[in-house]
């Protein structure tokens, strides 16, 4: 049965968010806009979803501990998870990881590493103390099949009410959300929804893989939105849209935190340049057009933790210069 493989939201650590009508996109669009509201989710992100199942399920299979590698949402999310499952876990982060999410994160109790210049060089040491013999845990950021399954419940709660999209818009980092929106789209066999990822001028790891065919990885990061910032997205986003309809697309930083800006005005939440670029798709008076040949438009707010208005004025300062 198919109730039999929906994710138990009773069994979860998120919460089944809004899906709202957007009468300020729809008129900018001149179509039917709808926002998925994962801002509201407790850690402020999706993350939520994909990790709560999968920590869950790790402690289940005997882990002990977590180890994370992410000084971002997901490391956010996986330290929320690790204190409400009342187990220990290490968040290892880069020296670029902003101190009010390095703050944030040992707020829910975890222990915070430095270490390495980049995500990449930080994972590595994650995954050396995983290797060292503890009954540890790793936790990844986005590249695992029991987070994709995490977050595919997106998809399940969208079904629940009834409304069908003709596309859903979403913002691509490592590609952890895509794939949880495949999974759920080919659970329900909505594969004929058109799925639209958006990223960054300097994060588009999957844009410039789309176009390819390929994965490609990216020399560098170069991005407000760091959230973004995966220099490589995992394989798995690669093989789902070549058997789900999907569109690549990149936004400028300006664009994206544009769209940040003209989003709090309008829907009073406040979210990340990496939430800002699926949103710049519907605020870009040149992209719109790309949503107005739908009917119904679907856009997750992914949210994001890293964001205040202090930074929306920092950034916005950076992007005059």
């Amino acid at each position: 049965l198919l109730s039999n493989l929906i994710i138990s939201h009773a069994m979860s650590f998120h919460i089944e968010t809004p899906l709202i009508y957007s009468h300020a996109l729809s008129k900018l669009t001149e179509t039917k806009i709808y926002l998925k509201l994962e801002c509201l989710q407790p850690s402020g992100s999706f993350k939520d979803r994909g990790m709560g199942y999968m920590c869950k399920n790790l402690k289940e299979n005997g882990a002990k501990y977590f180890v994370s590698s992410s000084g971002g949402n997901a490391g956010h999310s996986a330290a929320y998870i690790a204190r409400m499952l009342n187990t220990p876990i290490k968040v290892i982060v880069p020296t670029s990881t902003k101190k009010n999410m390095i703050d944030l994160i040992k707020a829910q109790g975890a222990e915070v590493e430095v270490y390495g210049d980049n995500w990449n060089i930080a994972d590595e040491k994650a995954q050396s103390i995983v290797n060292s013999g503890k009954k540890a845990a790793y936790i990844p950021p986005y590249d695992s099949p029991l987070l994709w399954k995490g977050h595919s419940s997106l998809v399940d709660e969208i079904v629940r009410t009834n409304i069908k999209p003709d596309a859903i818009v979403l913002s691509i980092g490592g590609g952890g959300l895509l794939c949880g929106v495949y999974k759920g789209l080919e659970r329900h066999n909505w594969k004929d929804v058109k799925v639209i990822g958006v990223e960054t001028e300097g994060t588009g790891s999957f844009n410039i893989s789309y176009k390819a065919n390929k994965l490609v990885r990216l020399d560098k990061i170069d991005s407000i939105a760091t959230s973004l910032g995966a220099l490589e997205v995992t394989q798995e986003a690669l093989k789902y849209k070549n058997e789900i309809s999907t569109q690549s697309h990149v936004v400028t930083d300006l664009e994206a935190l544009n769209a940040c800006k003209n989003f709090l005005n309008d829907h009073r939440i406040l979210v990340e340049p990496a939430c800002g670029a699926a949103l710049a798709l519907a605020y870009s008076i040149e992209k719109a057009k790309l949503l107005s040949k739908y009917s119904t438009v679907i856009i997750v707010v992914c949210g994001g933790s890293g964001v205040s208005l202090k930074y929306l004025s920092e950034w916005e300062k950076q992007m005059q210069k």
